[in-house]
């Protein structure tokens, strides 16, 4: 991950947004301690196959790291979140509409480096994913205050949140010899849409500090409130959804062979 966090300050640095201080909040909010989820498990799964990651893929997974960062700031816009990793939401520091713009110009830098990484596979992916990503949005702000079908909310989730994982892990595939690339994009999607439910449930539990409750966003904890009218019958539901869901994973990853890498990823699942 140093190998990573180096190479992302480095390409941070060649961000000009045309304000200082925009550059500044940017670059703070970037590097700041999120989770890194994603290039943490890109990284295993790439060990795990015993291979070491190329320019190429660090360039990949930065890239999505930056798209991922640019959803951010336009969910913090759409939610009207106050906070973001620890710091007031870039569109309090400036206003939303510079924060649209910078969240915008994340997002054509990160293009930009899938662009050069020269593989028409890896851009048709990104740019289909980025696609879905922006559709899933839609779509969840067009059903605020509907409780939305199981399959809906599942493709909501799926797109806002599951699609970049697969889009990532797949991508480090693509660009690999041996990592098989559709069982990564299936292993990312299942990944992401269970980060996702939790996240989901956590809010459930929260009412009083949920951004999805005061905007109207309802999630699966909500399906099942719906159907049976109880909201510890809800989180049970809930969480054996998960965990069925972390069953499947599992089993992608029995195909692999056991080393410590694939012991981590595990860990991680296990802590969903």
């Amino acid at each position: 991950m140093n190998k990573f966090m180096n190479k992302l300050e480095k390409a941070i640095i060649d961000l000009d947004c045309g304000s200082n201080e925009l550059n500044s909040n940017l670059q703070s909010l970037i590097l700041s301690n999120g989770k890194r989820i994603r290039p943490k498990l890109a990284y295993l799964l790439i060990n795990m196959h015993e291979e070491v990651s190329s320019s190429e893929q660090d360039n990949l997974i930065i890239a999505g790291e930056l798209l991922h960062t640019a959803s951010l700031i336009h969910d913090d816009i759409i939610d009207e979140a106050q906070e973001r990793r620890g710091e007031k939401a870039l569109y309090l520091t400036f206003d939303s509409k510079l924060a649209v713009l910078a969240g915008d110009l994340l997002a054509s830098f990160a293009m930009d480096m899938i662009c050069d990484i020269r593989n028409w596979d890896v851009v048709d992916l990104f740019q289909k994913t980025f696609q879905k990503m922006c559709n899933a949005e839609i779509k969840q702000y067009c059903l605020r205050g509907d409780i939305p079908s199981v399959e809906e909310y599942l493709d909501k989730s799926k797109g806002k949140t599951g699609m970049l994982f697969a889009a990532i892990f797949s991508g480090v595939a693509i660009l690999s010899k041996t990592i098989d690339r559709d069982l990564m994009y299936e292993f990312g999607l299942s990944f992401g849409t269970v980060f996702q439910i939790k996240n989901d449930l956590k809010s459930f539990l929260d009412k009083e500090n949920s951004n999805d409750r005061k905007n109207g966003v309802l999630t699966l904890p909500d399906i099942y409130f719906k159907q049976c009218d109880s909201e510890l019958l809800a989180i049970e539901k809930t969480k054996d959804f998960i965990d069925n869901e972390k069953k499947k994973m599992y089993l992608m990853l029995s195909k692999f062979s056991d080393n410590k890498y694939r012991q981590e990823i595990v860990r991680i699942i296990e802590e969903l």
